[in-house]
């Protein structure tokens, strides 16, 4: 784990705690995904991936003091009347069970302007954790403390039981940094043993880098890179026993 880990908590609903004051940290809701899709010519039914309804439950559930949204907080700029309604009433529900800190990413460009009853910011801290949405990555590293952002939409490929390829949400953690997990249900992500953004392989360095994945019930962790002569992470066994 990254130095600073101590105050932070993994969650298997692919959300991060931090401690100090009971801050839940949720990355790339992307709300208004399936009204942008529409707007941008699918005929389909507008669907939304049940974002709202699983991070209303767990602030619910969890009754964290404070709610901290790491960017992508929507989809797209420029809502229809619906969809504006729609993240406007999702935001203010979050308000009004925790104290509410809308980090901006690059697809909340308007978000400011469009939501300007919902401040924002470009970074939030608090004892020894940074939080940026990751589209421009700090420097490097904070001496003793841990930076969290989301955007890279982290997942891990493991085997199951059967043979057959499994894409699993994961947490990153080394060099004293956090990746998140999308929270959006429509994110493919990205896999972090084949495809790591330079970004991320730049700050990690040598350092070792753990991914903990989630099935959203449980969490194992797992090591990214493969010493050589030696296949890929292990198999989960809640994979093999829920696969086999």
């Amino acid at each position: 784990m990254p130095n600073g880990s101590r105050c932070v908590r993994f969650d298997p609903a692919g959300v991060l705690w931090v401690e100090e004051g009971r801050t839940m940290l949720v990355a790339d809701l992307h709300l208004g995904y399936g009204w942008a899709q529409r707007r941008r010519g699918e005929l389909g039914p507008v669907v939304e991936g049940g974002a709202r309804e699983r991070l209303l439950g767990l602030v619910s559930v969890g009754r964290p003091e404070r709610v901290v949204l790491v960017g992508d907080i929507v989809h797209a700029p420029r809502p229809a009347a619906e969809e504006r309604r729609m993240i406007g009433e999702t935001l203010e529900a979050l308000r009004g069970r925790a104290e509410l800190v809308c980090v901006l990413g690059n697809h909340d460009r308007a978000f400011a302007e469009e939501f300007a009853e919902f401040p924002a910011v470009r970074e939030w801290r608090t004892a020894g954790v940074r939080v940026v949405h990751g589209d421009a990555l700090p420097e490097g590293p904070e001496e003793g403390g841990v930076t969290v952002v989301g955007h890279f939409h982290p997942v891990v490929k493991v085997k199951t039981a059967s043979g057959a390829s499994q894409r699993m949400a994961a947490f990153l953690a080394g060099r004293g940094l956090v990746v998140l997990p999308a929270f959006s249900g429509f994110s493919m992500g990205c896999d972090m043993r084949r495809e790591m953004p330079a970004e991320l392989r730049e700050w990690f360095g040598a350092d070792a880098v753990r991914a903990v994945v989630t099935d959203g019930e449980r969490l194992l962790e797992l090591k990214i890179g493969k010493p050589k002569g030696r296949r890929g992470p292990e198999v989960p066994p809640w994979v093999r026993a829920r696969r086999g």
